[in-house]
């Protein structure tokens, strides 16, 4: 009796190693370096054995081999499944942003216009269409336009330029490395809609004679250079639906530049272009400050709301900064600086 008991325990345990080795080359490999039983256990419980395990510390997918499936955006849909890889979205939308044809604010998938341009409405069969005759709005926004146009046709703003590039405080930028936002970009563009906004403004209301896009031309990208004394990487800052950081992959400086890695605030390694201007400035970038200039605001009588952003990689809010700036007699002046919280 004990003689057929234990033929079969053999026969079990035999059955069963047969099972656990599906790659005898890669089995024969593990042991080289490591006691079979370890070759055989499942360290990180993910359901893939040691020996087949390409991360073996880490839980993940049989299909990838035990290791995770990778999201490189950081919207929570693996690249697998990730129809925009590079862009974060939303998981309803297979891992892509959620998209605004007619810019109004109201996005596709709730417009009930969504090739014309409209309106926000608690009603779903108006939602995103249009509700009344534009040009009486149009006419009024026109002489508001006008007024700004006379009252700024003598302003300065290369001297403004200066004057807020002149005011960046160093203090603030203490890493050697410096991401430099010079662009801005909208993922839904055209004007926000509201309860009280349906009509197209035809120009951007907030700044109409002088704007963000106004404030970073060739210049100021030239000026930043020139007034820091840190190594530059240069940076495009998304707003919206899909928001999100880039980095400048192009040549837009005739500086000494070389290519890099920088690790983004959702520990991605990315590709950049760094313009070194220290010594010993590393080919792998993880410790930087970023700054962000942003003009918010025309207001009459030449002032300028601006806001000014200085962040580091472990703080993605940083410290913000709201400066209004007068323009009187050929003169840019300080008349405000406020720290948001």
């Amino acid at each position: 009796m004990k003689i057929k008991v234990s033929a079969v325990l053999f026969f079990v345990i035999s059955c069963f190693h047969a099972q656990e080795i599906t790659d005898k080359d890669a089995f024969k490999k593990c042991g080289k370096e490591n006691s079979k039983k370890i070759c055989l256990s499942d360290k990180d419980a993910d359901g893939t054995l040691f020996y087949l395990d390409q991360c073996p510390e880490t839980a993940g997918s049989a299909e990838n081999n035990g290791c995770p499936w990778p999201d490189k955006d950081g919207d929570g849909v693996r690249d697998k499944d990730d129809l925009c890889p590079d862009l974060i979205g939303e998981i309803e939308n297979n891992g892509c942003p959620w998209y605004d044809y007619d810019g109004d604010g109201v996005l596709d998938k709730d417009d009930a216009c969504p090739a014309d341009f409209g309106y926000a409405s608690d009603d779903p069969y108006k939602n995103g269409c249009m509700k009344e005759d534009c040009k009486k709005l149009y006419e009024e926004a026109q002489i508001i336009l006008k007024k700004f146009q006379e009252e700024s046709k003598f302003a300065d703003y290369d001297k403004l330029q200066d004057k807020i590039i002149n005011d960046i405080n160093l203090k603030l930028l203490k890493e050697d490395n410096v991401v430099i936002f010079f662009k801005n970009q909208m993922v839904t563009c055209g004007t926000t809609t509201g309860k009280n906004y349906y009509c197209p403004s035809y120009y951007d209301r907030e700044t109409p004679v002088y704007s963000t896009e106004d404030f970073w031309n060739d210049k100021a990208v030239t000026k930043i250079y020139d007034a820091l004394p840190k190594n530059i990487i240069f940076g495009i800052n998304r707003e919206g639906e899909g928001s999100g950081l880039q980095y400048e992959k192009d040549l837009i400086l005739n500086e000494v530049s070389k290519p890099v890695k920088i690790l983004d605030k959702n520990k991605i390694e990315k590709e950049a272009v760094l313009y070194p201007k220290l010594k010993n400035s590393q080919i792998k970038i993880n410790k930087y400050n970023s700054l962000f200039i942003k003009i918010l605001k025309n207001d009459f009588e030449n002032k300028i709301k601006v806001m000014v952003l200085y962040t580091n990689a472990d703080n993605k809010y940083g410290e913000k900064y709201i400066i209004i700036y007068q323009y009187v007699n050929n003169q840019w002046t300080t008349i405000e600086t406020k720290k948001e919280n």
